[in-house]
């Protein structure tokens, strides 16, 4: 063959999602003071002062405006992690009122973001945390997961204007009825797994069985309607052992001697992922804070969380920033792959080609490998021309004949 399909769009190496889990309409008061500072929100403050959204916006994103978010909201009333709690929790559903409605909408309206499903409430509370139930735990059969699902995405629908193209399951957990309620439910694309990247715990029960990394790390489909399944590969707190170290004790000083050591070691995880041409998903919290006291069982910060990382993720996006990638959001993602998988290039001659579909996407391109150098123009089925640069040309699918110039 003399042209291809590219795996990515744009030819890249691999594609760069940033993932973070949370954003919802809930506001934790540590401190009871009524007022909500720095870390506390987890969208309830919208673009306000002291919210973890213009933090992210101005303190993490900043520098980096090709990087596009994924976030992944409960639509309604997110629970906390354990009864009873003494820390004052105020959380509402995304369509609690019309300044709410319009705060998720603005987000998920402008190209950089998209909100993915999280379900409703996230689970269940329990008297520690360790009892805390996900809510696709909480199923006992297809049809209460499907009831549960479909009464979520109407919500979703009346803030968007549309169903929700894609999701991930709260905490990773689920049981024997979660993929196929999912199946079931219209949704084009999930995150099932927390796959870890490199590091495989083969007792991980929410790593998912494929303990090959490079089946494990790159998309894969299930169900009848053959779901997009994205892997969550990259941990945004990868560095942040190395940057934020307590330089009064051994082991931080230590670190801060084998830094260059211990950055170049931790580098070969995302390495591999360029190297393999797999997904780089960047997996954060919105928020560090949760309802549970310091003198409770299981206590401490969610990690990982875009505060205590904001050192790791900037070194993540600089490394990348000069490499061969491409920043999508989940649902950009799969359609791409969706139309890559739906097609077949028939070559009719050494100059003119067609594609071969049943039905695809409107409006998404996909990426052609020209092996002739001599190429340098496509001419579309429409009479328009495309100019080829290096090989690489990113077209639509249309009916008709394309040729080679």
């Amino acid at each position: 063959m003399s042209i291809e399909i590219c795996k990515w769009y744009n030819n890249a190496d691999s594609p760069v999602i940033f993932m973070i889990d949370d954003l919802a309409n809930v506001w934790v008061d540590t401190n009871g003071n009524g007022e909500i500072d720095i870390e506390e929100d987890w969208g309830y403050a919208k673009d306000g002062v002291n919210s973890s959204f213009r933090f992210l916006k101005e303190v993490i994103l900043k520098d980096y405006p090709d990087v596009k978010v994924t976030f992944f909201t409960p639509v309604g009333v997110r629970v906390g992690m354990i009864e009873n709690s003494p820390i004052k929790s105020i959380s509402k559903m995304i369509n609690y009122d019309e300044e709410t409605k319009q705060f998720f909408k603005s987000v998920n309206d402008n190209p950089k973001y998209e909100i993915a499903y999280h379900g409703t409430t996230h689970g269940k509370t329990g008297s520690t945390v360790y009892d805390f139930k996900q809510e696709w735990e909480l199923f006992n059969s297809v049809d209460e997961a499907v009831e549960t699902i479909s009464k979520g995405i109407e919500v979703y629908k009346e803030v968007f204007g549309y169903y929700p193209k894609g999701g991930k399951y709260s905490g990773y957990k689920t049981n024997e009825f979660s993929d196929k309620s999912i199946d079931m439910t219209g949704f084009l694309w999930w995150c099932r797994f927390w796959n870890k990247g490199l590091i495989q715990d083969k007792n991980c029960i929410i790593g998912g069985e494929d303990l090959n990394p490079l089946t494990n790390l790159d998309i894969k489909t299930f169900g009848e309607n053959k779901v997009i399944d994205i892997p969550s590969t990259l941990n945004g707190g990868l560095f942040t052992g190395i940057f934020n170290t307590n330089i009064k004790t051994i082991k931080g000083i230590a670190k801060v001697i084998l830094r260059k050591y211990l950055i170049n070691k931790k580098l070969k995880e995302i390495q591999y992922l360029l190297q393999n041409k797999l997904v780089i998903s960047i997996q954060e919290h919105i928020s560090p804070i949760s309802d549970m006291p310091p003198e409770s069982e299981g206590w401490g910060r969610q990690s990982p969380n875009i505060f205590d990382d904001e050192k790791s993720l900037k070194f993540i996006f600089n490394y990348i920033k000069y490499k061969n990638v491409w920043y999508c959001t989940g649902s950009e993602l799969s359609e791409y792959v969706y139309l890559r998988d739906a097609v077949n290039l028939i070559e009719k001659d050494e100059k003119v080609f067609y594609f071969d579909f049943d039905k695809v996407i409107k409006e998404t391109e996909i990426t052609l490998k020209i092996f002739d150098n001599n190429r340098t123009l496509l001419k579309l089925p429409s009479g328009s021309y495309v100019k080829i640069n290096n090989g690489i040309v990113n077209v639509p699918v249309m009916v008709g004949e394309y040729e080679l110039f």
